[in-house]
């Protein structure tokens, strides 16, 4: 793990060299996130890409930079609107102060400030994965299930890194319906039948943001390595694989 003076010195030359930095966290059991350092001496506000499991982290780098040059343009969050290329479309929101301090330590850590101003990217319907949370809103662990590890302790008897290769489905908000438990920190959760997901819809993520989006899911901490459960998706009772 980078220690603070390192990480320092790394934003401190990518700032001279980019005018930011990018930090992109992923997390052992939270969603992916991502946030800017050096922003707020551009347009007075850093950026913060939160979930979106739907792209790679190239991509999530992408419209990141995308989005901090149309700013640079001098549009404002109110009239802010891009569309790149396949990534689909974008818009801006305000970020409430209990979200920035809790996932953008970084930026508070770098300039020594405790009011900085943030926006959250957020991506248009087509793309809007059950892991983007409204951070316009206060954060609240009750209404921000997903996100509920930035405050609380994981209390699953599985390990906290455990993660579930997933689909597109399932992140879209659709009810898991096939579980299997390959390891004793790997999980397969699909909406529909595995062997019949696409490759290109499937991602990987931290299992405790599929716990946290549905808490029907809470019988699958207890699957022995190997063994699986499965539903139908309209009355939702889990039955053992045979």
């Amino acid at each position: 793990m980078i220690d603070r003076v390192d990480f320092f010195k790394i934003v401190q030359a990518n700032i001279e060299k980019d005018e930011y930095h990018i930090t992109i966290v992923n997390g052992i059991d939270l969603p992916r996130f991502a946030y800017t350092i050096g922003c707020k001496e551009i347009f007075g506000a850093e950026i913060i890409f939160a979930g979106g499991e739907y792209y790679s982290k190239d991509s999530v780098v992408t419209i990141i930079q995308q989005t901090v040059e149309e700013l640079k343009k001098g549009l404002g969050k109110q009239t802010f609107y891009i569309k790149i290329d396949s990534l689909g479309s974008f818009s801006l929101s305000e970020v409430d102060r209990s979200w920035s301090e809790l996932v953008a330590l970084g930026v508070f850590d770098y300039y020594n400030q405790s009011v900085i101003n943030f926006l959250q990217i957020l991506p248009d319907k087509e793309h809007n994965t059950i892991d983007v949370p409204n951070m316009s809103e206060k954060f609240d662990v009750g209404s921000q299930q997903i996100w509920q590890w930035l405050v609380r302790e994981w209390d699953y008897p599985v390990p906290r890194n455990s993660t579930a290769v997933t689909n597109l489905k399932v992140l879209y908000g659709e009810k898991s319906t096939e579980v299997m438990r390959w390891e004793t920190d790997e999980w397969e959760v699909f909406s529909g039948a595995g062997p019949d997901v696409p490759k290109e819809e499937i991602r990987i993520v931290p299992l405790g943001v599929l716990l946290g989006s549905d808490k029907s899911l809470e019988p699958v901490v207890h699957l022995e390595v190997g063994k699986g459960l499965w539903r139908d998706p309209i009355d939702l009772v889990w039955n053992q694989w045979e």
